[in-house]
């Protein structure tokens, strides 16, 4: 006799995440979206037992960049980065990732740590209106 087998549909938001190598761990991916609030086809969740289906869209900011990835499959297992790529598709527009490069890339940090120079202490000065 055959039994017909059926396959999960459904998966919880923390152990998803923790299989496509998002997060290293699960207790990470459940802290995180208990922190940090990501939507899941515009509903926002707080709840890492919420429940994701195929054709879900993930919204989360990791780091303040923001990520939009599409559920493709339901994975049965954490395997191997290459294969983790089948159950999701990022689909973040270019928008996003342009506007962080260009902040990084303006922003000049001093080279050096310590005390500044006198002439660092003169523009100081002139910046600050202490002429």
């Amino acid at each position: 006799m055959t039994y017909n087998i059926l396959e999960k549909k459904t998966l919880r938001l923390d152990i998803y995440l923790y299989y496509i190598r998002i997060f290293k761990s699960r207790s990470l991916a459940s802290k995180f979206v208990s922190s940090n609030r990501p939507r899941i086809s515009g509903l926002v969740t707080q709840k890492p037992h919420k429940l994701i289906s195929i054709g879900d869209v993930l919204t989360m900011t990791i780091n303040d960049n923001i990520k939009i990835l599409k559920v493709l499959d339901i994975p049965n297992r954490r395997g191997p980065y290459s294969e983790s790529l089948n159950f999701y598709a990022d689909i973040t527009p270019i928008s996003f990732t342009s506007k962080k490069e260009n902040l990084k890339s303006d922003t000049n940090f001093v080279k050096r740590v310590g005390r500044p120079t006198k002439r660092e202490r003169r523009q100081i000065n002139r910046l600050m209106g202490r002429d």
